[in-house]
């Protein structure tokens, strides 16, 4: 056991897991395709017209702002993307999501490679609709990065509290960061909502149980994300989209739609929680405790945030699910630590195990999409080359969540919808239409 122990936490088996993950994640991106609304963040929103520079993407935005929603950084990256390479993304968006994980375990003091791989496991696992939030382009950029830009932004006060270390105890640092806070206040409601509460909560924990003074140039980030946060809310299109009379009646039916996500999707994090707090209450570290319990409750806190809005998409949960798998992690990380035990290795065993089978579907369904989606490309170029200008092609239909074409609209049988008219225009066509 003690050889098993020192293979897990070697920096070659971390390695190793490392590019196990990245090379699979790379796959699945290259093998997704643009997909609904990628199309249409090709096009500028000012003009209608296909995107032709950087320089078009700031009026772009701002015509979105009056359109569609005040996400305008989320967005705006997005739009950079569809001006490179779909190659290009597919590299930063596989070291998007495998820096994540990595910034989950160092966050949560974890150096054991058989845990990287049950976190891996538990977001395909219980991720809600995993290809949109990891894999669709516009999706990742809006979903997936936004939970790396939250933990990017708690990192400075939670290795603070954990381990006593400052990482702005200069100015220049502390005023870089304070920029990026403000630009991760305007990234997402959700995400960015829960930083803005988290960071206080943090510096909070840290005088109650560290003794730690607090001063005023702490609290500079959370009011940088506030007025970045404030700035997102204020764009017309925001603003709009928020339903303008909440009444006791409609929070009491979006109450009820949030507690249903969460019992559906959020408690097979929860219940093992909940039991490990309970039953290890004592051996563990206060701190970690206290953290395991603060990120469940972040959590929690989080899937109920689309009470003010209008619907509750699947996408939404990446947040919480992200939280309840770290405060996992406080626990599980000090179990790796310690004398290895082999319920540990059975649990993660047991884990990895379940999950294997579902890759493979979750795997077969993206290559049978990106097949799919070739079939239609050559349908299209095939009419092109006839200089036919109205098409009639297949419709993507995916089998699994982790397709990123899962819950998201394809072609349909009406050339003047969306999204048809925004494909027309990429491929060239006077119409196009879906079978």
């Amino acid at each position: 056991m003690m050889k098993l122990r020192e293979l897990d936490r070697s920096p070659r088996a971390w390695d190793i897991t490392c590019l196990v993950i990245s090379m699979l994640m790379l796959a699945l991106n290259i093998l997704t395709p643009y997909i609904c609304d990628d199309y249409t963040y090709r096009l500028n929103f000012a003009t209608g017209e296909p995107l032709r520079s950087f320089g078009e993407i700031f009026g772009s935005m701002y015509a979105h702002s009056f359109s569609m929603n005040g996400r305008l950084i989320s967005h705006g990256l997005a739009q950079v993307f569809m001006l490179l390479s779909p190659g290009v993304f597919d590299v930063v968006n596989t070291a998007v999501f495998v820096g994540t994980l990595w910034l989950m375990h160092r966050l949560c003091g974890s150096e054991s490679a058989l845990l990287l791989a049950c976190s891996f496991c538990l977001l395909w696992l219980l991720m809600p609709v995993f290809g949109q939030v990891a894999l669709w382009q516009v999706g990742a950029v809006n979903y997936f990065w936004s939970l790396g830009a939250l933990l990017l932004y708690i990192a400075p006060e939670l290795v603070r509290f954990l381990e006593g270390r400052v990482l702005l105890w200069r100015k220049w640092p502390l005023a870089a960061f304070c920029v990026y806070s403000f630009f991760f206040g305007w990234y997402n409601e959700i995400a960015s909502f829960v930083g803005i509460c988290m960071v206080p909560c943090l510096i909070l924990l840290g005088r109650w149980l560290n003794n730690a003074k607090i001063r005023l140039h702490r609290l500079l980030p959370v009011l940088f994300a506030v007025l970045g946060y404030a700035v997102m809310l204020s764009m017309p299109a925001q603003a709009a989209n928020k339903s303008g009379g909440l009444t006791a009646a409609l929070l009491l039916r979006r109450f009820v739609v949030c507690s249903g996500m969460l019992v559906k999707y959020l408690l097979p994090l929860l219940i093992p929680l909940a039991l490990i707090l309970f039953f290890k209450f004592d051996s563990l570290p206060r701190k970690k405790l206290i953290l395991s319990g603060l990120f469940a409750l972040a959590g929690v806190c989080a899937n109920y945030m689309p009470l003010a809005a209008s619907y509750y998409p699947e996408r939404c949960l990446c947040t919480p699910v992200l939280l309840l798998i770290m405060a996992l992690l406080f626990p599980l990380s000090e179990f790796a630590k310690r004398e290895y035990r082999m319920n540990f290795c059975l649990a993660c065993a047991v884990v990895i195990c379940l999950t294997v089978p579902f890759i493979l579907t979750g795997c077969a369904d993206i290559v049978s999409c990106h097949r799919q989606h070739a079939q239609r490309e050559q349908t299209i170029a095939a009419a092109v080359e006839a200089g036919e200008g109205d098409v009639t092609a297949n419709v993507v239909i995916p089998q699994t969540p982790w397709s990123g074409y899962w819950g998201v609209r394809d072609l349909t049988d009406d050339p003047d919808t969306w999204p048809n008219h925004d494909m027309a225009r990429y491929y060239g066509l006077d119409s196009l239409i879906g079978e």
